[in-house]
């Protein structure tokens, strides 16, 4: 550290720090309107002009571009600073609607007055979306612009003078407005190095220059995935959010997190009114930092209010009717004490959910006793368990030391994924870092295209169910030194991929693998985790554990299984109990905050028990496809609105807090499973979010307590950096044979939310960008089907219409189906068990040319 002086004051500071970036952590203010901290400055708008003594040719310099050295003497207030900065700035508002910027009586003004003072005047602070939030604004105050002439007035170029463009309103997500635009670039800066993305530039020349969305048409048209970090930089109303762009100020701030996927992203909620009304990244996640993706930001009005339960309805014939809270309890309890006393308890099962808290994952299974059920489980269990247990044979335990924030200092990394771009994207992300900013070689091996393709050294294109092989090969060559390409990859692409892996072992401790499991076929992701753990050991040898990022399929799928939300001694699985129900074996089910319709495959075996049961109750914020099967329905609150924590991939504990409050007579999830454990016997002790939280940490001392967790993010039965674990390589099965017919690749979309799928809203996809099959352009046309046509998916019993989409990032025979397209129309293809080769499937044309 050095000593400078800052308008008369000594502080330290490191020598070499951004001058901009030290004068205001030190609380002096300072207008840095293209400044952005951590990146090279672009000193574009040149209001950061700072005077240092003995500075050359000028004492006046950008304290953007200037660096900390000892001895620096540095004044901001004084009155050359004021007047330059008076007067960069009156350029940047001669393209901006300002005089009601450079006005000293806005303060008397109000919204719906007209202003007296000016006929010209159109476009108001008090009018602006981002009054009061505005950087532009903050500016004109610090430097007192109402005391500086108007120099632009009637000049042919300014603001007045020529009609704006129009704004883009044309997406769900963001509204760009180009005449808030100061040409500031953060936008760009943010979108380039900070995502990757690119999807934003400067178009045009001189006075014309504005911001452009790809090659200049509307946002939705270019590469934009409407993550908002061009919202957070932006420091105008150019940029901003739809839902929130007239939404009230936001009267209050609470720390979140983000249960979209298991990265766990922490977030913070501006509210107001008892509701949410802006989303921005929290720093406290060490993975997500300042970043969040579409889901993230964009979640809360992923339903509107108006499609939320906000009364709990019980079945009165074939009808499912408003009830009040306690009646709807009393009959879920009778309903459920009926079945145990005709059937025993063995007749009733109880399905969780890995969207839900910790906490209400506890009651569940709270819930689960009271009945004295063993049978408790939850859809995604199976593959869980699969994952777990090859874990467990290579390392001895499916507690991994390893940590997400060592992905972006790797220098090789293996992505064994479908695409992490959208089911992990905060994690595809810091793969984008490392190879970015750190040169890393990444090698990929997924079924389909993703973005993280033009990032990658090696792309390795499997067939549908050849994950684990391809994986457990290339882990072989590692050791032998290359060997031939398995059938069905590119010889060029595996020699690449060999020769990249390679490389690792001269720096083992620098490589990475990262497995994301798929959500179907247990069994084939159960030998992809073998296969990504052979692959980490045949590299890292005894240190593999630290090497290998297990990416669960859901947010909270580690924390819901510490919880309890797993068969018992007896117990069955999901696909047991669906066997079961459908043989009349079970009779009751408890189904907390999930959809098996959806998120199954054997959408036919499913439907058929839930239609035998001879109770469903049903605990969900939304009236999803399977209340529709409900004997009650019991309205839960939102994850928004909930009070609790999640365990993420890398097993940190995240504290969430509630951002909205009950807009009818729905109740939070801890409420209604802490009052239907008790009706039923349970005897409970505790209903809040700390009650159940110290309930927790009495059973299990190695979770995290609240007051541990407002410090930051712990980490659940975190293993000690230097500690040594088994590393055990495991034979990997053969892939399953090809069966004739097109094969199917499936997975988690980027933008159909999972409520909307749940309730098959028309608008699950707001930007109806998922709607459509990838084909390959060989397949399609020996179909004779063109793109944006209607084809057929069938096996010969069910069918799924859709559109066509032309992609050659599927390989001819292969076709593509998002999972929640159509409420998870796709798992009707698929059996129970979600084997990879399901019955022969056939692509039709609708419209054959």
């Amino acid at each position: 550290m050095v000593q400078i002086t800052l308008n008369g004051r000594p502080i330290e500071a490191a020598p070499g720090r951004r001058l901009v970036e030290v004068i205001k952590e030190s609380g002096v203010a300072i207008t840095n309107l293209c400044y952005l901290d951590g990146l090279e400055p672009y000193a574009g708008c040149r209001t950061c002009i700072v005077e240092i003594e003995g500075a050359r040719p000028t004492s006046l310099q950008l304290s953007c571009v200037a660096q900390v050295a000892p001895g620096m003497v540095v004044h901001t207030e004084t009155e050359a600073v004021k007047r330059t900065r008076q007067s960069v700035l009156s350029l940047i508002l001669a393209n901006h609607p300002d005089r009601c910027l450079t006005c000293h009586r806005r303060v008397h003004c109000m919204p719906g007055e007209v202003c007296l003072r000016d006929d010209v005047v159109t476009h108001r602070c008090l009018t602006c979306s981002k009054n009061y939030r505005c950087e532009l604004q903050t500016s004109c105050e610090i430097t007192d612009q109402s005391d500086f002439e108007e120099p632009w007035v009637g000049e042919s170029r300014s603001y007045y003078e020529t009609p704006p463009p129009e704004p883009d309103r044309g997406n769900p997500f963001l509204e760009f407005d180009p005449q808030m635009c100061i040409i500031c670039t953060r936008c760009v800066r943010a979108c380039a190095d900070l995502r990757h993305t690119g999807a934003l530039s400067l178009a045009g020349k001189g006075h014309t220059t504005m911001i452009a969305f790809g090659t200049g048409g509307q946002i939705h048209e270019s590469d934009c995935d409407f993550c908002g970090a061009c919202i957070d930089v932006c420091p105008t109303a150019a940029l901003m959010e739809k839902p929130n762009k007239w939404s009230a100020l936001a009267t209050d701030w609470t720390n979140s997190v983000c249960n979209a996927c298991a990265v766990g992203c922490t977030i913070s909620y501006g509210v107001a009114d008892g509701r949410p009304v802006i989303v921005k990244p929290d720093r406290l996640n060490p993975v997500s930092r300042d970043q969040i993706c579409v889901r993230g930001r964009f979640g809360y009005v992923a339903v509107s209010d108006r499609e939320r339960l906000t009364r709990s309805l019980v079945r009165v014939g074939e009808r499912l009717l408003p009830a009040p809270f306690d009646e709807a309890l009393a009959r879920a309890v009778a309903a459920i004490e009926g079945v145990k006393r005709a059937h025993g308890a063995g007749a009733v099962a109880v399905l969780g959910s890995p969207l839900a808290s910790n906490e209400e994952a506890y009651l569940l299974a709270e819930v689960a006793r009271a009945i004295g059920t063993p049978h408790i489980d939850y859809s995604h269990g199976p593959v869980q368990r699969a994952v777990a247990q090859a874990l467990t044979g290579a390392f001895g335990t499916d507690h991994l030391p390893a940590s997400l924030t060592d992905i972006e200092q790797a220098q090789v990394i293996v992505a064994v994924a479908g695409d992490l771009e959208e089911s992990h994207q905060v994690v595809s992300l810091r793969i984008k870092d490392a190879a970015v900013k750190h040169h890393a070689r990444l090698v990929l091996i997924s079924p389909r295209w993703s973005e993280l393709d033009r990032f990658a050294a090696a792309v390795l294109r499997v067939p549908p169910g050849h994950e684990a092989a391809v994986t457990h090969a290339l882990a072989e060559g590692a050791v032998s030194g290359g060997g031939e390409a398995p059938a069905g990859i590119d010889a060029a692409a595996w020699q690449a991929a060999t020769e990249t892996v390679a490389s690792a072992q001269a720096a083992p401790a620098a490589f990475a693998v990262v497995f994301a499991p798929n959500a179907v076929d247990a069994a084939l992701q159960g030998e992809t985790a073998k296969a990504a753990a052979n692959l980490a050991i045949a590299v890292r040898g005894a240190d593999a554990a630290h090497a290998l990022h297990v990416l669960p399929t859901d947010a909270n799928v580690y924390g819901i299984v510490e919880m309890g939300v797993a068969p018992g001694a007896g117990g069955k699985t999901f696909p047991e109990i669906v066997s079961a129900a459908q043989a009349g074996e079970i009779r009751a089910l408890v189904l907390h905050a999930d959809n098996p319709l959806l998120n199954a495959p054997g959408t036919d075996a499913i439907r058929a028990a839930l239609a035998r049961l001879d109770a469903l109750v049903v605990i969900d914020a939304v009236r999803s496809t399977a209340s529709e099967h409900a004997t009650v329905v019991l309205a839960e609150t939102p994850f928004h609105a909930e009070e609790g924590t999640i365990t993420t991939a890398d097993r940190r504990v995240i504290r969430q807090r509630p951002a909205a409050e009950a807009r009818g007579e729905e109740r939070s999830g801890l409420a209604i499973l802490a009052a239907l454990a008790s009706a039923l016997g349970g005897g409970l002790t505790h209903a809040t979010a700390a009650e159940v939280a110290r309930a927790i940490t009495a059973q299990l001392p190695e979770f995290p307590s609240y007051a541990a967790l407002d410090a930051g993010p712990g980490r659940v039965r975190a293993l000690p950096a230097d500690a040594t674990l088994a590393a055990r390589r495991q034979p990997v099965a053969a892939p399953a044979l090809r069966r004739e017919g097109v094969a199917l690749v499936t997975g988690r979309s980027l933008y159909t939310t999972w409520e909307g799928a749940s309730t098959r809203s028309a608008e699950a996809d707001p930007l109806h960008r998922e709607e459509a099959a990838w084909v390959n352009p060989r397949d399609a046309e020996a179909l004779g089907a063109r793109a944006g046509e209607l084809i057929a998916l069938t096996d010969g019993t069910h069918e799924v219409r859709i559109a066509l989409r032309l992609d050659d990032g599927v390989a001819p025979g292969t076709v593509y189906v998002p999972h929640y397209y159509d409420g998870g129309a796709v798992m009707a293809l698929l059996p129970l068990e979600g084997a990879a080769a399901p019955a022969a499937l056939r692509l039709r044309a609708l419209l054959p040319a």
